[in-house]
Formats: C-alpha cells, sequence, structure tokens
C-alpha cells in the first residue's frame, strides 16, 4: 500500500509557536487581572440617604452582643409587639441576605423589638438556630418611645406599623448613614429608604446587588489606604 500524499502549503509549527500561544493564553488574563486590580476604579457607590442615624446604646440586648452601629454594616430590621407573627419575613432575609453576607468583616444584623414581644424571640432563635449560625444576628429590646425615636432618625416617607413592626430592612453604613437608592428606576417615588422583605424577589432584584455595592465600597477604600501607607512607608 502506498503511503498517503503529503499535503502541500501545510507548515508544521514550530515549537517556540507553540510555547508561545500558550504563555499568551495562560498570561493574558493575569495581565488584565493584575491591571484592574491595580487601577483606579471610578465605580458607583450606594447613595446616602439619611446622614447620621440614632445610636443603639439606649436598647438592651436579648440575644447577641451588638452595642453600636459605628464602625459596623448593619442591617435593621423592626419586628413589632409579635414578632413571630412575621417569622416569614425573617426567614426571608435569612435565606436571601444574612446567609449571604454573615461573615463579611464588621457585618452585623440587628433586629429591635419593644419590650412586648421579648417572649416570641426565644422560639424564633431556637428555631433559626437549627440551621443557621446567628453570631451577627444580634435582638435588641426598648421601649415603644425608644423604637419610635430610632426609626424616626431614619427620616423615610413610610411610617412603623401599628405594633411597632416595618415591612423594610434598613441598611447603615460604618459612619452610622442610612443607605438606598435616590434615584431608582423600579419605584415610581424614587428614593428607596429600606428593602421589603415580603418577598424572596424583592430582596433578590435589589437588596443583594446594593449590599455588594457597598461591601465591595468599603473594600476598594481599604485596599486604597493599605496602598498609601505602604508607599508612605517606603
Amino acid at each position: 500500500m502506498s503511503d498517503f500524499p503529503k499535503a502541500e502549503g501545510i507548515k508544521q509549527t514550530s515549537e517556540f509557536s507553540k510555547k508561545f500561544v500558550i504563555v499568551v493564553l495562560f498570561a493574558l488574563p493575569l495581565v488584565a487581572y493584575l491591571f484592574f486590580l491595580n487601577g483606579e476604579h471610578h465605580f458607583e457607590t450606594l447613595p446616602v440617604v439619611t446622614e447620621n442615624v440614632q445610636e443603639i446604646d439606649q436598647f438592651k440586648i436579648i440575644q447577641g452582643t451588638a452595642t453600636q452601629l459605628k464602625d459596623s454594616v448593619t442591617i435593621i430590621t423592626f419586628l413589632g409587639d409579635n414578632p413571630y407573627e412575621r417569622l416569614g419575613y425573617v426567614s426571608n432575609l435569612n435565606e436571601k441576605i444574612y446567609k449571604k453576607f454573615h461573615g463579611f468583616n464588621t457585618f452585623q444584623m440587628i433586629s429591635i423589638i419593644p419590650e412586648s414581644g421579648v417572649d416570641d424571640i426565644e422560639q424564633i432563635v431556637e428555631q433559626m438556630g437549627e440551621t443557621t449560625d446567628l453570631q451577627d444576628w444580634h435582638f435588641l429590646k426598648g421601649n415603644h418611645q425608644q423604637v419610635q425615636a430610632l426609626y424616626n432618625s431614619f427620616k423615610t416617607d413610610d411610617a412603623l406599623n401599628k405594633d411597632l413592626s416595618s415591612d423594610y430592612a434598613f441598611v447603615i453604613d460604618l459612619d452610622r448613614n442610612l443607605r438606598g437608592r435616590d434615584d431608582d428606576d423600579i419605584e415610581e417615588d424614587g428614593v428607596v429608604y429600606g428593602y421589603n422583605t415580603r418577598t424572596a424577589a424583592q430582596l433578590n432584584k435589589r437588596m443583594i446587588d446594593d449590599m455588594r455595592v457597598l461591601l465591595a465600597e468599603y473594600r476598594f477604600a481599604f485596599k486604597k489606604n493599605r496602598n498609601q501607607k505602604i508607599q508612605e512607608d517606603e
């Protein structure tokens, strides 16, 4: 049997060319990553909608260790006189937000309860504790005036329910500023002070993205300050 004829016009790829292609394929993604990592990013930050909200030092701890908002990224909820009736809202927030961001440095969740709602908290904590690490979720109690005063400091366009509960979760930054959206294309009224916990879909569409933006803002600021300090020390 005769050998197959050699194809004309086809050149053998040199060993150098093969190595060059491999180096390019592996090096380009790394170079691009380092470029963006060290570049000056100008990303959109999460707007401040209310400055200097009230501290929480007037509240007493039921569960957890939280003593202040300053220097923490905090999500605050108001569970009202009958917290157990809001277990569905709490579960949505737990599954979609708390479990996703629990463990991030400085992150905490705080639920505010009037003194009349304390009995329900033991049941809620017991049930949630079976599947959730509640180390960063703190439950605080206060009288009606204290609860109302804290909420009033948010200066939202909505009011607490009659039982001092709210359907919304509120994001507070390290400087005790309320973060949200001041030009939202979903809400007709524009400003978003809090995030609706009634359905998981609302948390998925908006709150997860906004929390990522806020945490990225602080990570970038930390990296920038660290690089400046290294340059100053050189």
